[in-house]
């Protein structure tokens, strides 16, 4: 099962290659956020069972988490500009006050491009 997840992990997240359409990521964006903190919460509360809340360890697993969440939530990014004809440095722009607010509003809202486009085919067909 750890295999099966590992395997959907990197071909629906943790890839950079090809479009993604709205609701996908939508979807991909939710889920990923929800699994992983899921997953935060519960090695933070055993981690913090054993060695105490205020332990290193507790902090690390945050911190890891939060680099994983960070990574997975760009790469989808990336893959949505693709769908929208855009570039991955645009992905930058989430990182901007004021600017990542309207990107995501950007990303929710704008359809992508009909048909195939230098990032891959149309995924809605």
């Amino acid at each position: 099962m750890v295999e099966n997840l590992s395997v959907a992990l990197q071909k629906h997240i943790f890839t950079t290659q090809g479009r993604l359409n709205r609701l996908r990521y939508i979807k991909y964006q939710l889920a990923f956020a929800f699994g992983l903190g899921l997953v935060s919460a519960i090695l933070g509360f055993i981690i913090g069972l054993i060695f105490g809340t205020e332990s290193f360890l507790v902090t690390l697993i945050t911190g890891a988490t939060s680099i994983v969440g960070f990574l997975g939530g760009l790469a989808l990014i990336i893959r949505r500009l693709h769908d929208l004809d855009r570039p991955e440095w645009w992905a930058i722009g989430v990182l901007i006050p004021i600017v990542g607010f309207v990107m995501a509003l950007y990303l929710l809202l704008t359809p992508g491009t009909v048909g195939r486009n230098q990032y891959g085919e149309d995924p809605l067909r």
